[in-house]
């Protein structure tokens, strides 16, 4: 059982673990870490009643409007948008998305 499984015991919240593992509240796809970092700053009813009032898209703008750029050195500190394996938009922590390889020049 995931954590956010056992937070929404306590809550009437739609929230679920999606087959790829990450956490759907009400539509919003949060990474693991990013539940956890988002956590750091809010408890998890408060945190789901913002997407059941906001909705995931307006949530997912203000989670990645508060956790914006990292300090210096604090490389996992900031949430940003990614997709997940199927394609889906996701919030992801900083650390998580994968750069683009580069290619060399010969």
């Amino acid at each position: 059982m995931k954590i956010w499984e056992v937070h929404a015991l306590q809550s009437p919240a739609p929230v679920r673990t999606t087959p790829e593992g990450l956490c759907d509240i009400d539509g919003l796809l949060l990474s693991e870490k990013a539940y956890l970092l988002a956590l750091r700053d809010m408890r998890p009813p408060q945190l789901f009643a913002m997407v059941t009032d906001l909705g995931a898209a307006n949530a997912s703008a203000e989670l990645l409007n508060y956790y914006g750029s990292p300090a210096p050195g604090q490389a996992g500190h900031a949430l940003v948008p990614g997709r997940s394996r199927l394609g889906d938009p996701v919030i992801m922590r900083s650390d998580e998305v994968r750069l683009p390889a580069r290619e060399y020049v010969t």
